[in-house]
């Protein structure tokens, strides 16, 4: 077949198969030795350069038939498109989701070789305006900068194309930042345990009010997660990969270990021997019958917990390890006085989870949430 050269990019040549309008890319594969033709499948001189120096943009070299069948990714849309698959795997994938389809929504259709700081401010405007807090926005927007850097991995996406995506959230911001959920005294807690009405929802804040930990975690446990010989809740699976948000492994509370006897195999917190999504439905209304002054979630206890031991003298980086905030340490010394299966591990941090737990139970008046019902 003849070919004519019309166009030279890179090391790609742009030609019309002689005697025909189609045009194609001409491209020398030196690991077999040969030139090959590949159609564009264009009669556009236009079209075909387009397509040609997005070859070389994307850093594509040899034979380019395989990046050529691959559409490049250009807008905010696209790229969030692509990097859905590999979001649905992650242990955060249900974020992932929402972040994906919010910026989807509000900035999509944007072409992300021309987006400036002015495109993303709009967006943090947009999404604070929804309700949603600077933290989360910011965290969305780690999402597309995780999008961006896979497409131009896998040569989707040119690396010159790639925006800069601004950081929103600070230090000063993350300190200045009101808790998530208004900080309940023990009182009030106690006014929303004998509020609640079913059985899992009891036995969910019985774990929250042991444990500090988010609900998102204390959903996820199974029976197969406690472990009674050494005493310790791994709050995260087998195989989980962790998180920005830590799931640490806690030491077992003499408040809570009633509520670890007896379990059946599956999840802890259960419906008729069904995972259960979410309580926050069932949570905030048992918070309206306690007729509790608003603004409470299971955040609430979180950030009550971790004000309790504060005020008696337990160490930051012991409440620290406690909530998830920091992974345990990596030196030596501080991972043998850490390590779930010292003595002392975590023990004053224990000591006043289990204080503040009794105190609760001394205001409950339905509830026993010192024993379970079962046993």
């Amino acid at each position: 077949m003849a070919y004519e050269k019309l166009e030279e990019i890179g090391e790609f040549v742009v030609c019309r198969h002689k005697g025909t309008p189609n045009l194609y890319v001409r491209a020398y594969v030196e690991e077999i030795g040969k030139t090959v033709y590949r159609s564009l499948l264009t009669t556009s001189i236009e079209n075909a350069c387009v397509q040609v120096r997005s070859l070389v943009d994307r850093g594509v070299t040899g034979d380019p038939a395989e990046a050529l069948v691959q559409k490049p990714l250009r807008t905010v849309a696209e790229v969030l498109d692509f990097y859905r698959p590999t979001v649905e795997k992650q242990a955060s994938a249900e974020f992932g989701g929402v972040a994906i389809d919010r910026m989807t929504r509000l900035v999509g259709s944007k072409a992300l070789q021309t987006m400036v700081k002015s495109d993303f401010d709009n967006f943090l405007e947009a999404a604070l305006a929804e309700g949603i807090s600077r933290s989360t926005a910011h965290r969305t927007l780690t999402v597309l900068r995780s999008a961006c850097k896979l497409a131009a991995n896998e040569r989707r996406l040119p690396r010159h194309h790639v925006p800069a995506v601004p950081y929103y959230l600070t230090k000063n911001h993350a300190r200045s930042a009101a808790p998530k959920g208004r900080v309940m005294t023990p009182r009030e807690i106690a006014a929303l345990i004998d509020a609640l009405d079913f059985l899992h929802l009891l036995v969910a804040t019985v774990y929250i009010i042991n444990t500090a930990s988010r609900i998102g975690a204390i959903l996820d446990v199974t029976a197969a997660q406690i472990d009674r010989t050494y005493g310790l809740i791994h709050l995260n699976a087998p195989g989980r990969v962790q998180t920005d948000k830590w799931r640490p492994t806690l030491p077992i509370t003499a408040t809570l270990e009633p509520w670890t006897r007896d379990l059946p195999p599956g999840f802890i917190i259960n419906w008729r021997r069904e995972p259960v999504g979410e309580i926050d439905t069932g949570f905030a209304a048992a918070c309206r019958r306690a007729k509790l002054p608003g603004g409470e979630n299971t955040y609430s206890i979180r950030h009550a917990l971790g004000r309790y031991m504060l005020r008696n003298g337990v160490e930051p980086l012991e409440i620290s390890l406690f909530l998830g905030h920091l992974r345990p340490p990596d030196s030596i010394e501080t991972t043998l006085v850490y390590s779930p299966f010292a003595p002392d591990y975590l023990l004053n941090a224990k000591a006043a989870v289990e204080a503040f737990v009794r105190e609760i139970a001394s205001h409950t008046k339905r509830h026993n949430i010192l024993s379970p019902p079962w046993l």
